[in-house]
């Protein structure tokens, strides 16, 4: 396949992983095939503007960084993209479970805000 397609690829590989996905929740979000995204971050398919679209919108980062192949050097990953990255595990944790399920662990996450917040006094 075309350098191009690989490098593509691979600064979606290094955007996804900066998020916390894997590829099939990458997929996932794009609405796009699990196996499809796995030959695209291989540099296998050369994915239509479209899909690229897509994939940038599930990663919530801008389309020029996708493709971006100007440098041989990996995509910029923004501050924000890796101070969010726990953020997004957690929600994408909770998309699995019914709302009292889900309401179970905000009640359990913010005891323990509430608990640092009284206890990093004492430090």
């Amino acid at each position: 396949m075309s350098d191009i397609g690989q490098r593509i690829g691979e600064n979606i590989r290094i955007l996804r992983k900066a998020k916390g996905l894997s590829q099939e929740q990458l997929a996932l979000r794009a609405d796009i095939n699990a196996s499809y995204m796995g030959q695209v971050e291989r540099g296998e398919k050369n994915p239509t503007i479209d899909v690229l679209n897509k994939i940038a919108a599930a990663l919530h980062t801008p389309l020029e960084d996708v493709v971006n192949i100007r440098a041989k050097e990996a995509p910029a990953v923004p501050a924000e993209a890796e101070e969010s990255r726990y953020a997004e595990k957690i929600a994408i944790q909770l998309q699995g479970l019914n709302v009292k399920e889900q309401e179970a662990v905000y009640k359990f996450v913010k005891q323990l805000v509430q608990f640092k917040e009284l206890h990093s006094f004492d430090s």
